[in-house]
């Protein structure tokens, strides 16, 4: 076996700073060995040393990121005549030819992602949909979004399409702090609220005032109350950060667009024709131009700029299509523009945790060293609701086996900066996409077999309100959509909770913060019967074995524990659903 991952008994320090001395080591039973390394754009070459278990070698860190392999002698089966042959070691495994940059390892220098949220459980909330609290709800008509009339929604009501964004429901900041009780008892470690700034829309990622909380969701004394309370119950606070676009009604824009000597028009990209761009062409969502200065003064930079100001009262932010921030109606000069976000959040609050909206490939972003982490849509969600269901995230029909599956999460993981392995946030379900219930065509089963992933997996695992207790959605499964019906509201009867979830949820939590291999533990291939999704996890001496499948099959195993039941087991094991089996044997 050769292992080197992101645990202290490969690399230490684990977050180094440049120039600082680090040390790299490789499990293997090679005896021999070299450490190629880029630095300056030439590849260097560096003797590795032995140690027990394997090989090590210590440098400065030079540069951020950080590319590097282990060339390695007697790491593989044996050359054609009996010989050891050199292969090297890089993050997607053994190679016997260089691999191409992309397959080196990387590692990130300072800022890094704070470590409370290395494996943290997180729970997402929609606010005016979780649950009612002291606040009154607009009632129907008190103003206009779009020309169209705002529509107030009794609790039970499912949404509407033709009305989705115009349709309040009346939770709000109080019924969160109400509510604390049973986050507490999920476990969960940290809070994302989709955005809570003024906006005309029950979604509000048209900011109108980026400095105020809605009133409609009880305004700055409702934050403030559930911000002590959040800190009382040891929970963090990561908030919805909309910096791509502005509403259309936040002054800045309408003074931009009513105006054309203003400052402000360059804090936008207006056309020869009076258009300007937005988000998808949609106008209410001006696209801000971070090409002004006064854009980045204004937003990112300035002492009561958002990404600033925030800093001092929450844990961290969530970009919202952190893909899209650019220049001149585009995305240009993305990367700069995200590290200046991190960077500035960070200065204000050294703990603040900032992870993006990348929808699609995160490795070219993250590997930048521009954010914390990023949604882990197309390296985790993806294949395993695409397993599980079926169907992929548009609803077309698609084929991908167990073995499949592992092969994307563990592309994806492996291409991933070693800092950034366990600050990924990991979902199966978000205001965005179907939920995954519904998905699952309401199989409890495999849904347990989804939350079982979601735990297991390296990264920070995300619950989306109301998914741990089997929140589905009101349209039917022909008519194949996420948002609005995704967004519907949390029935507080427990007598409509599937308290079996519920219960499953809380112990795959616990074990999540109690078991070290799954927090901060490596990750390993697993060999599986076919239709078995399986993997390791690895840290220190120990491993705990992931086996998934919404199918039954058997194994024969070592003797070990089944930490869901905590019972002993040993030999032939017939099994359905999810087995975290912990090996009783040390690995060294």
């Amino acid at each position: 076996m050769n292992y080197h991952d992101f645990e202290e008994a490969c690399l230490d320090p684990l977050y180094p700073s440049l120039g600082e001395r680090v040390r790299l080591r490789v499990y293997t039973g090679a005896k021999e060995g070299v450490l190629v390394y880029e630095e300056g754009g030439e590849l260097r070459r560096k003797p590795l040393s032995p140690f027990p278990g394997g090989l090590e070698a210590t440098l400065p860190l030079p540069e951020s990121p950080f590319r590097y392999v282990f060339f390695l002698k007697g790491a593989s089966p044996t050359g054609e005549h009996g010989e050891e042959a050199w292969v090297y070691l890089g993050s997607h495994g053994l190679e016997r030819t260089l691999p191409r940059y992309d397959r080196f390892f990387h590692l990130l220098a300072h800022p890094l992602p704070p470590t409370w949220a290395l494996g943290a459980v997180f729970y997402q909330i929609f606010p005016d949909r979780f649950r009612k609290g002291k606040t009154p709800p607009p009632r129907t008509g008190a103003w206009l979004y779009e020309g169209r009339p705002i529509v107030q929604k009794a609790w039970d009501e499912p949404p509407d399409p033709k009305t989705g964004s115009r349709e309040f429901y009346g939770g709000d900041l109080y019924g969160i702090l109400e509510a604390l009780p049973h986050l507490k008892d999920l476990g969960v470690e940290a809070v994302y609220l989709t955005p809570i700034f003024q906006s005309p829309s029950v979604h509000r990622y048209d900011t109108q005032n980026y400095l105020a909380v809605d009133p409609h969701l009880g305004g700055m004394e409702a934050f403030l109350a559930l911000r002590e309370g959040l800190r009382e119950a040891g929970i963090r606070l990561v908030l919805d950060g909309v910096f791509n676009h502005t509403g259309n009604l936040h002054p800045d824009f309408q003074e931009a667009l009513l105006d054309p000597e203003s400052p402000k028009r360059g804090m936008f990209t207006f056309y020869p024709d009076g258009g300007y761009a937005s988000f998808f062409g949609v106008r209410t969502l001006p696209k801000v131009d971070y090409a002004s200065p006064l854009a980045k003064e204004r937003i990112i930079l300035g002492e009561n700029a958002p990404v600033r100001y925030w800093m001092r009262h929450a844990d961290g932010w969530r970009l919202d299509v952190a893909h899209q921030i650019g220049e001149g109606g585009t995305n240009r000069n993305n990367e700069g523009l995200l590290r200046l976000i991190a960077h500035t959040a960070k200065a204000e609050n050294p703990e603040a945790f900032v992870f993006g909206e990348l929808s699609f490939d995160t490795v070219p972003t993250l590997r930048a060293h521009t954010l914390d982490g990023s949604m882990h849509y197309a390296g985790f969600a993806h294949p395993v609701m695409e397993w599980l269901s079926g169907r992929n995230i548009h609803g077309e029909e698609v084929r991908v086996g167990a073995e499949e599956a592992w092969q994307t999460l563990f592309d994806h993981y492996a291409a991933l900066p070693l800092n950034l392995r366990h600050s990924m946030y990991t979902l199966i379900g978000s205001h965005d996409i179907p939920r995954p219930l519904w998905r699952l065509k309401g199989e409890v089963r495999r849904l347990e077999v989804a939350f079982g992933l979601l735990f297991a997996f390296p990264g920070s695992p995300g619950i989306y309100y109301g998914d741990e207790i089997g929140l589905s959605q009101a349209n039917p499964y022909e008519d194949w959509r996420g948002d609005p019906y995704c967004r519907g509201t949390f029935p507080w009867e427990k007598a409509r909770w599937n308290l079996g979830l519920l219960a499953w949820v809380r112990r795959l939590s616990a074990l999540k913060r109690s078991e070290p291999a799954l927090r901060q533990g490596g990750l390993l291939p697993l060999k599986a019967p076919e239709g078995v999704l399986a993997f390791r996890r690895r840290y220190g001496h120990e491993e705990v074995w992931v086996y998934a499948s919404p199918s039954p099959y058997v194994l024969n195993l070592p003797p070990g524990v089944d930490l869901l039941s905590g019972q002993p087991v040993q030999g032939r094991l017939e099994a359905e659903g999810l087995l975290l089996f912990k090996p009783e044997k040390k690995l060294y």
